[in-house]
């Protein structure tokens, strides 16, 4: 049987919404917003006294439009003894190589070791050289083995929000996986709300169970009792779909508009109807 339950163990610092690019399968609210430093290292502290936080990451926006918020959460993670997951980047942030390295040299000095993920395929239009450059120069600094690349494109797997009427075209309905995989964190978003996963849907305030302002405890308490964590954690969201949905939608006189094997895109549609 499939792991359940809600036990977070890594914390993504979604710092900042600000970015370079404007990309079509982006859903990062675009508000211009970041989140404060004191706040985010006082959270942090917070958590990792929980001794549940294992290890922390960054998102955005793009991370690297913020380097203030990277290199003081950065030598907070060391201090606190918790280990490096890996910054999402679109690795098209930087003016020139001198500006790259002096960059990346400093966050190095800073004590980072986790991974650098790069987004690049034809969606974000980055060019060749210069995603040739940015990964040559974070392996001369991090090392071979520290650029993950991740990409979706016509021929990958991409994920359409609920209102998208591609993500309703599928011939299979997605596997239930108890949000084991983009689940189990606390993802704290630019406003300071926090989600319980990394998928796209977390923008939903239905997703939302707490702030960074909370404590470890009241944001578990609250997890505790929010209804999708217990769909998506403990029931399986797709339970809910053969079990529930069906009365929900005839009081709302709607209809699924299909099928998806996206299991954030129906959590999305869910938390639509919350």
């Amino acid at each position: 049987m499939k792991t359940r339950g809600f036990y977070p163990d890594e914390i993504i610092f979604a710092s900042t919404t600000a970015c370079n690019l404007h990309c079509e399968h982006c859903f990062v609210n675009r508000n211009p917003l970041q989140l404060d430093i004191e706040q985010a290292v006082a959270f942090l502290r917070d958590c990792a006294a929980s001794g549940k936080i294992e290890r922390v990451g960054f998102s955005g926006g793009e991370p690297f439009l913020y380097m203030e918020f990277l290199l003081a959460l950065t030598k907070e993670t060391l201090a606190l003894d918790l280990l490096f997951d890996q910054i999402m980047t679109n690795g098209d942030w930087w003016k020139d190589e001198a500006d790259l390295k002096a960059t990346l040299q400093t966050l190095y000095d800073a004590g980072y070791d986790g991974k650098i993920g790069l987004s690049w395929d034809e969606y974000h239009g980055q060019s060749q050289e210069r995603m040739e450059t940015f990964i040559g120069v974070v392996k001369e600094i991090f090392g071979d083995d520290s650029v993950v690349i991740q990409a979706v494109g016509k021929d990958l797997p991409r994920t359409y929000p609920a209102e998208d009427p591609r993500a309703w075209q599928a011939r299979r309905w997605f596997s239930e996986d108890y949000c084991q995989g983009p689940g189990n964190i606390f993802y704290v978003h630019a406003d300071g709300n926090i989600a319980p996963c990394c998928g796209f849907a977390n923008e939903n305030p239905a997703l939302f169970i707490g702030n960074i302002k909370d404590s470890w405890e009241k944001i578990m308490q609250k997890a505790a009792g929010n209804k999708m964590v217990e769909l998506c954690f403990n029931r399986g969201i797709s339970r809910y779909r053969r079990q529930e949905l069906k009365k929900v939608l005839r009081q709302k006189k709607l209809k699924l508009p299909g099928k998806t094997s996206d299991i954030c895109s129906f959590c999305d549609y869910v938390c639509r109807l919350q």
